[in-house]
């Protein structure tokens, strides 16, 4: 049988203070440590699930080392602590990343899956839609930043393919990555917000089970409504710009439309011009 140590019998390398490069680390941690998460959705039920944690500080050039096992140790404590809601999570685990591991600087991801229940639109059946998303925050010289990222899929109609063709017009599955900057002194943006303003731009949401009278209904609510890549990018821009220096600070949107005649995907990218890129 191994014989049980105390701290005092084992040396602790990483406080060594000699023969290492005197370099700043500006991130330096654990990623994607697997939890158990909970979210509250705009309807006041709550989505449970796993989530991954990404944790980070920076270390100044004197030391020679983090202590790892911290990290983890840190993150199910607070985690136990809020009962697993991810938006209590992050905000605790920032403040204590500086307070316990003796940081400047602290960052945290967390990222998830989101399901939300989804109605066909003719024959009403129900079925689970994965949105997927992180939340993330910055603690840097002081002051707190949370961000908002989702993830949310829909198809997308060509409209130069539709006005050139006899009949029919190639569409593809398409992703559009919305990244907020929130300000909850100001309401909260929700997570369905941003799906709602994706959806109501695109040529039609993806809805995973339909009828024969639903798919009629989708291939002709995509015709009806076709987008480019730019389209997209531009309609939600818009959206969002109504939200600025009200429910957010900041934003970012990429676009991808996964061309059905191509085997190139058709990229966009937009942002509020401040500090998301």
């Amino acid at each position: 049988m191994p014989r049980i140590k105390t701290n005092a019998d084992i040396p602790d390398i990483q406080n060594t203070i000699d023969g290492f490069p005197k370099k700043y680390i500006p991130k330096v941690g654990t990623r994607d440590a697997t939890l158990p998460v909970k979210i509250i959705r705009k309807d006041g039920t709550t989505n449970e699930g796993s989530g991954k944690f990404s944790m980070y500080t920076d270390l100044t050039s004197e030391n020679k080392g983090t202590n790892m096992s911290r990290y983890r140790i840190l993150i199910e404590e607070v985690v136990k602590k809020d009962g697993y809601y991810v938006h209590e999570v992050i905000k605790d685990l920032l403040h204590e990343c500086k307070a316990r591991l003796k940081s400047d600087n602290a960052y945290v991801k967390i990222k998830f899956d989101y399901f939300l229940k989804r109605k066909a639109p003719v024959s009403g059946i129900e079925s689970h839609m994965d949105y997927r998303g992180n939340m993330e925050g910055r603690l840097i010289d002081g002051k707190e930043r949370l961000y908002l990222t989702v993830h949310v899929m829909y198809a997308s109609l060509c409209p130069c393919s539709k006005e050139i063709s006899d009949y029919g017009a190639h569409n593809q599955r398409s992703v559009a990555d919305v990244t907020v900057e929130i300000d909850e002194s100001k309401g909260i943006m929700w997570i369905e917000d941003i799906i709602d303003i994706v959806e109501n731009a695109s040529s039609a949401p993806i809805i995973n089970a339909l009828k024969r009278v639903d798919e009629a209904y989708q291939t002709e609510l995509m015709y009806e409504n076709p987008v480019f890549v730019e389209d997209m990018v531009r309609k939600i821009a818009v959206e969002l710009d109504k939200e600025l220096d009200n429910r957010i600070k900041d934003y970012s949107v990429v676009v991808n439309h996964f061309e059905s005649i191509h085997t190139a995907v058709a990229v966009a990218v937009i942002n509020a011009g401040r500090e998301l890129k």
